[in-house]
Protein backbone atom coordinates (compact mmCIF):
# COMPACT_ATOMS: atom_id res chain seq x y z
CA UNK A 1 0.00 0.00 0.00
CA UNK A 2 1.39 3.72 -1.13
CA UNK A 3 -0.32 6.58 0.57
CA UNK A 4 -0.05 10.10 -0.99
CA UNK A 5 -1.78 13.47 0.51
CA UNK A 6 -2.54 15.92 -1.93
CA UNK A 7 -2.83 19.51 -2.72
CA UNK A 8 -6.64 18.90 -3.27
CA UNK A 9 -6.82 17.96 0.26
CA UNK A 10 -7.61 14.49 -0.28
CA UNK A 11 -5.83 11.61 1.16
CA UNK A 12 -5.00 8.43 -0.98
CA UNK A 13 -4.31 5.10 0.00
CA UNK A 14 -2.84 3.28 -3.70
CA UNK A 15 -2.63 -0.40 -3.84
CA UNK A 16 0.93 -0.70 -5.61
CA UNK A 17 0.80 -3.63 -7.63
CA UNK A 18 -2.38 -2.92 -9.22
CA UNK A 19 -2.24 0.66 -9.15
CA UNK A 20 -5.79 0.73 -7.81
CA UNK A 21 -6.48 3.57 -5.20
CA UNK A 22 -8.54 1.35 -2.25
CA UNK A 23 -9.72 4.23 0.20
CA UNK A 24 -9.81 8.19 0.06
CA UNK A 25 -10.09 10.78 2.95
CA UNK A 26 -10.95 14.08 2.05
CA UNK A 27 -9.95 16.96 4.36
CA UNK A 28 -12.50 19.69 3.07
CA UNK A 29 -10.59 23.02 2.75
CA UNK A 30 -7.07 22.08 3.23
CA UNK A 31 -3.88 21.14 0.82
CA UNK A 32 -1.99 18.43 2.29
CA UNK A 33 1.75 18.63 2.68
CA UNK A 34 3.19 16.07 4.83
CA UNK A 35 2.42 12.63 6.20
CA UNK A 36 3.99 9.94 8.47
CA UNK A 37 3.32 6.68 9.70
CA UNK A 38 3.45 5.39 13.27
CA UNK A 39 6.42 2.64 13.67
CA UNK A 40 3.69 -0.22 13.44
CA UNK A 41 1.51 1.23 10.88
CA UNK A 42 -1.72 1.67 13.07
CA UNK A 43 -1.78 5.01 12.74
CA UNK A 44 -0.82 8.07 10.32
CA UNK A 45 -0.53 11.89 10.51
CA UNK A 46 -1.08 14.64 8.17
CA UNK A 47 -0.34 18.45 7.86
CA UNK A 48 -1.02 21.54 5.05
CA UNK A 49 -2.28 24.27 4.94
CA UNK A 50 -4.34 24.58 7.30
CA UNK A 51 -1.56 24.50 10.45
CA UNK A 52 -3.34 21.59 11.90
CA UNK A 53 -1.60 18.14 12.20
CA UNK A 54 -4.67 15.38 12.19
CA UNK A 55 -3.90 11.81 13.53
CA UNK A 56 -5.69 8.90 11.95
CA UNK A 57 -6.40 5.60 12.23
CA UNK A 58 -5.16 3.19 9.77
CA UNK A 59 -7.80 0.51 9.71
CA UNK A 60 -10.90 2.91 10.44
CA UNK A 61 -9.10 5.71 8.03
CA UNK A 62 -11.31 8.11 10.61
CA UNK A 63 -9.62 10.86 12.35
CA UNK A 64 -8.84 9.62 15.84
CA UNK A 65 -7.13 13.40 16.75
CA UNK A 66 -6.96 17.02 15.40
CA UNK A 67 -4.14 18.92 16.93
CA UNK A 68 -5.05 22.62 16.33
CA UNK A 69 -3.24 25.48 15.09
CA UNK A 70 -2.35 28.20 17.41
CA UNK A 71 -5.06 30.75 15.97
CA UNK A 72 -7.36 28.74 18.51
CA UNK A 73 -6.75 31.01 21.17
CA UNK A 74 -7.43 27.96 23.54
CA UNK A 75 -4.35 25.88 21.96
CA UNK A 76 -0.57 26.15 21.15
CA UNK A 77 0.29 24.76 18.15
CA UNK A 78 1.63 26.30 15.00
CA UNK A 79 0.34 29.75 12.82
CA UNK A 80 1.22 28.75 9.13
CA UNK A 81 1.50 25.79 6.68
CA UNK A 82 3.01 22.43 7.60
CA UNK A 83 5.81 20.74 5.46
CA UNK A 84 6.55 18.36 7.68
CA UNK A 85 5.61 16.12 10.52
CA UNK A 86 7.36 12.63 11.88
CA UNK A 87 6.38 10.45 14.40
CA UNK A 88 9.21 9.32 17.14
CA UNK A 89 10.01 5.39 16.27
CA UNK A 90 10.09 4.82 19.72
CA UNK A 91 7.15 6.18 21.17
CA UNK A 92 4.23 6.49 18.72
CA UNK A 93 2.84 9.16 21.64
CA UNK A 94 5.42 11.58 20.58
CA UNK A 95 4.90 13.21 17.45
CA UNK A 96 6.81 16.24 15.70
CA UNK A 97 5.61 19.08 12.98
CA UNK A 98 7.04 22.00 11.66
CA UNK A 99 6.63 24.28 8.86
CA UNK A 100 6.49 28.23 7.42
CA UNK A 101 6.05 29.66 11.28
CA UNK A 102 9.88 28.95 11.97
CA UNK A 103 8.87 26.31 15.08
CA UNK A 104 8.96 22.69 15.09
CA UNK A 105 6.10 21.24 17.70
CA UNK A 106 6.35 18.37 19.87
CA UNK A 107 2.94 16.90 20.46
CA UNK A 108 2.22 14.01 23.05
CA UNK A 109 -0.55 12.72 21.08
CA UNK A 110 -2.29 10.77 24.57
CA UNK A 111 -2.90 14.04 25.71
CA UNK A 112 -3.71 16.18 22.95
CA UNK A 113 -1.47 18.83 23.29
CA UNK A 114 1.72 20.52 22.52
CA UNK A 115 4.39 19.79 24.64
CA UNK A 116 7.08 21.74 23.48
CA UNK A 117 8.38 23.83 20.80
CA UNK A 118 11.79 24.41 19.31
CA UNK A 119 12.35 27.91 17.35
CA UNK A 120 14.21 28.63 14.89
CA UNK A 121 13.97 26.27 11.74
CA UNK A 122 12.35 27.55 8.65
CA UNK A 123 10.58 24.14 7.45
CA UNK A 124 9.32 23.99 3.23
CA UNK A 125 9.60 20.18 2.54
CA UNK A 126 10.15 16.93 4.19
CA UNK A 127 13.13 18.31 6.58
CA UNK A 128 12.33 16.93 9.89
CA UNK A 129 13.79 13.81 11.23
CA UNK A 130 14.36 12.30 14.87
CA UNK A 131 17.11 9.72 15.90
CA UNK A 132 16.65 9.04 19.64
CA UNK A 133 16.71 12.17 21.57
CA UNK A 134 17.94 14.22 18.59
CA UNK A 135 16.18 16.22 16.79
CA UNK A 136 17.52 17.19 12.83
CA UNK A 137 15.84 20.25 10.62
CA UNK A 138 16.77 21.29 7.25
CA UNK A 139 15.73 25.05 6.55
CA UNK A 140 14.72 26.62 3.21
CA UNK A 141 17.26 29.77 3.47
CA UNK A 142 20.80 30.88 2.67
CA UNK A 143 22.42 30.43 5.58
CA UNK A 144 22.16 27.73 8.97
CA UNK A 145 20.18 25.50 6.73
CA UNK A 146 20.81 22.01 8.82
CA UNK A 147 20.63 21.78 12.37
CA UNK A 148 20.42 19.60 15.47
CA UNK A 149 18.45 20.19 18.17
CA UNK A 150 17.65 18.28 21.75
CA UNK A 151 14.28 16.96 21.71
CA UNK A 152 14.23 16.74 25.87
CA UNK A 153 14.92 20.74 26.11
CA UNK A 154 14.71 22.14 22.60
CA UNK A 155 17.61 23.64 22.30
CA UNK A 156 20.27 23.45 19.65
CA UNK A 157 23.01 20.97 19.61
CA UNK A 158 24.79 22.35 16.85
CA UNK A 159 24.93 23.56 13.43
CA UNK A 160 25.85 21.45 10.78
CA UNK A 161 27.67 23.39 7.93
CA UNK A 162 26.64 23.57 4.86
CA UNK A 163 29.74 24.35 2.96
CA UNK A 164 31.03 26.77 0.12
CA UNK A 165 29.55 29.84 1.44
CA UNK A 166 33.35 31.59 -0.05
CA UNK A 167 32.92 29.38 -3.30
CA UNK A 168 31.03 32.21 -5.09
CA UNK A 169 28.53 29.34 -5.81
CA UNK A 170 24.68 30.21 -4.99
CA UNK A 171 23.80 28.84 -1.51
CA UNK A 172 21.41 25.40 -1.22
CA UNK A 173 18.11 26.21 0.32
CA UNK A 174 16.77 23.08 1.68
CA UNK A 175 13.37 21.17 1.13
CA UNK A 176 14.95 17.64 2.26
CA UNK A 177 16.86 16.72 5.10
CA UNK A 178 17.13 12.73 6.68
CA UNK A 179 18.89 10.71 9.00
CA UNK A 180 20.39 7.47 7.48
CA UNK A 181 18.31 4.26 8.63
CA UNK A 182 19.48 1.05 10.36
CA UNK A 183 22.62 0.49 12.75
CA UNK A 184 23.88 3.87 13.88
CA UNK A 185 21.88 6.01 11.82
CA UNK A 186 25.39 8.22 11.34
CA UNK A 187 25.04 10.14 8.19
CA UNK A 188 22.86 13.01 7.25
CA UNK A 189 21.68 13.39 3.52
CA UNK A 190 20.19 16.76 2.35
CA UNK A 191 19.64 18.33 -0.61
CA UNK A 192 17.61 21.63 -2.24
CA UNK A 193 17.26 24.58 -4.67
CA UNK A 194 19.64 27.43 -5.21
CA UNK A 195 22.42 25.39 -6.31
CA UNK A 196 20.28 22.35 -6.26
CA UNK A 197 22.44 20.33 -4.57
CA UNK A 198 22.76 17.33 -3.00
CA UNK A 199 24.78 16.18 0.15
CA UNK A 200 25.50 13.28 2.11
CA UNK A 201 27.34 14.15 6.14
CA UNK A 202 29.26 12.04 8.44
CA UNK A 203 27.76 13.07 11.49
CA UNK A 204 31.42 11.77 13.28
CA UNK A 205 33.62 14.15 11.63
CA UNK A 206 30.67 16.87 11.71
CA UNK A 207 31.11 17.44 7.32
CA UNK A 208 30.02 16.42 4.24
CA UNK A 209 31.50 13.24 2.84
CA UNK A 210 29.44 13.38 -0.84
CA UNK A 211 28.20 15.86 -3.21
CA UNK A 212 26.23 15.75 -6.44
CA UNK A 213 24.80 18.69 -7.88
CA UNK A 214 21.68 18.09 -9.87
CA UNK A 215 20.18 19.63 -12.85
CA UNK A 216 17.23 21.25 -11.22
CA UNK A 217 16.65 22.13 -7.11
CA UNK A 218 16.30 18.47 -4.58
CA UNK A 219 12.84 18.30 -3.49
CA UNK A 220 12.91 15.03 -1.41
CA UNK A 221 14.80 12.17 -0.48
CA UNK A 222 14.91 9.06 1.21
CA UNK A 223 17.37 6.52 2.65
CA UNK A 224 16.74 2.80 1.84
CA UNK A 225 16.30 0.80 4.79
CA UNK A 226 19.49 -0.88 4.68
CA UNK A 227 21.32 2.81 4.44
CA UNK A 228 22.99 1.86 1.39
CA UNK A 229 21.48 3.91 -1.16
CA UNK A 230 19.03 7.28 -1.28
CA UNK A 231 16.26 8.15 -3.89
CA UNK A 232 16.36 11.81 -4.55
CA UNK A 233 13.68 13.46 -6.27
CA UNK A 234 14.63 16.46 -8.63
CA UNK A 235 12.76 19.05 -10.46
CA UNK A 236 13.30 17.86 -13.74
CA UNK A 237 10.63 15.25 -12.98
CA UNK A 238 13.36 12.43 -12.30
CA UNK A 239 14.27 10.55 -9.23
CA UNK A 240 17.62 9.19 -8.50
CA UNK A 241 19.18 6.85 -6.62
CA UNK A 242 22.26 7.23 -5.17
CA UNK A 243 25.06 5.06 -3.99
CA UNK A 244 26.36 5.82 -0.16
CA UNK A 245 30.10 6.15 0.02
CA UNK A 246 31.86 3.32 1.80
CA UNK A 247 33.97 5.74 4.62
CA UNK A 248 36.48 2.86 4.87
CA UNK A 249 37.61 3.70 1.40
CA UNK A 250 36.69 7.24 1.15
CA UNK A 251 34.71 6.27 -2.53
CA UNK A 252 32.75 9.55 -3.87
CA UNK A 253 29.22 9.39 -3.93
CA UNK A 254 27.87 7.80 -7.21
CA UNK A 255 24.16 7.77 -8.92
CA UNK A 256 22.25 7.26 -12.01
Amino acid sequence: ILIAGCSDGTIKHWHVTSQKCMHTITEEGNQVYALDYTADASHFATGGRDSTVRVYDEATKTCALSLGSSFDRHAVGHSSRIFSVKFDPGNPACLLSAGWDNTVQIWDTREGRSVRSIWGAHVCGDSLDLNGTTVLTGSWRPTEQLQLWDLGSGEMIEQVPWGGAHSGREPCQLYGAQFSKGGARDWIAAGGSGSNEVKIFSRAKKSAVGMLTMPKGVYGLDFANNGKTVAIAVGDSTVRVVAMPVAATGEAVTGS
